[in-house]
């Protein structure tokens, strides 16, 4: 249909019948017609390109902020405290509040290609839960959040489950992913009499936004010895050890993290962490990355 606003056109949207009605009328002027059509196709490509470049650009350049402590004291009143308030003192498990972190990392889609920052600011909060158990949540930035939940026992600290929220902003849409997992055997975080080199395995699964079926991360988990940390200006003994996970099922990839937590509240001091997963979607197959670390810098909340 014509609005108007385009030239008449021939059979299957030819263009000659307007070429000839100029051409006879003298309303085009041949070379000079052609010279103007061929600066305007050149006009509209470049346009074209313009937009393109600027489009991959932006989608290069996606950012988002750290997330700063008044904002988590916010979230903690909207999650109605910092749950349970028993009073005790719980070997492996540190005192619930905001604490304070500094780190970096990237996190990169290589379909449709983006990636946006971590940190420097990354605040985590301890919540006491029941029967001694404990969570840490660390906001990385304003889209992108993990937790932990950890319950202590005679030999040490075990964790139980954990989840994440992301979003990715593709300038065109923004893209949340949701996960949850559990580990349904007892998957230690923390021995008590563990001895260098000493290694057991960990499997959790779950359920990810996006992702058909169940997905299984498994792998050796190790203690690599007794390292020490400058928190805050101050020498501070931390236990290392390191977490190697293989993903299958609803995704495939794998996880590579050294944590180092504190000798007597548990408290994690220091996390680094590279993690690769794979999964398919309606563009085919999509990679995602991420590395990034982040580190206490002080033992108070």
């Amino acid at each position: 249909m014509n609005d108007g606003s385009q030239p008449p056109r021939g059979e299957a949207g030819s263009p000659e019948p307007a070429v000839a009605e100029s051409a006879a009328t003298g309303t085009g002027s041949g070379p000079g017609w052609v010279r103007r059509l061929g600066f305007g196709a050149l006009a509209l490509v470049v346009v074209a390109g313009v937009a393109v470049a600027t489009f991959l650009f932006l989608l290069s350049r996606v950012s988002t902020r750290s997330v700063t402590v008044d904002e988590a004291r916010e979230q903690v009143e909207e999650a109605g405290g910092l749950g349970v308030d028993d009073g005790a003192t719980v070997a492996f498990r540190p005192e619930a509040g905001i604490y304070s972190y500094l780190g970096e990392g990237t996190e990169t889609l290589d379909k449709p290609p983006t990636s946006q920052e971590q940190g420097p600011e990354i605040p985590g909060v301890v919540t006491h839960l029941e029967d001694g158990c404990w969570s840490l949540r660390v906001d990385y930035s304003l889209n992108h959040w993990q937790s932990w939940e950890y319950c202590p026992t005679a030999e040490g600290l075990n964790e139980i489950r954990g989840e994440f929220f992301q979003r990715l902003d593709l300038v065109v849409a923004e893209v949340d992913t949701a996960s949850d997992y559990e580990c349904t055997q007892p998957a230690p975080a923390l021995r008590r009499l563990a001895e260098v080199g000493d290694q057991w395995m960990h499997e959790c699964s779950g359920t990810s936004s996006g992702t058909e079926g169940e997905v299984v991360s498994a792998g050796p988990y190790s203690f690599e010895g007794v390292d020490t940390l400058d928190i805050g200006g101050e020498p501070v003994e931390a236990l290392h050890y390191r977490r190697l996970r293989n993903l299958s099922g609803g995704q495939a990839g794998v996880e590579d993290t050294e944590l180092w937590f504190h000798p007597d509240s548990g408290l994690p001091l220091r996390n680094s962490r590279r993690i690769e997963v794979r999964s398919d979607s309606l563009i085919g197959g999509v990679t995602y990355s991420e590395e990034g670390s982040f580190e206490l810098t002080s033992l108070l909340p």
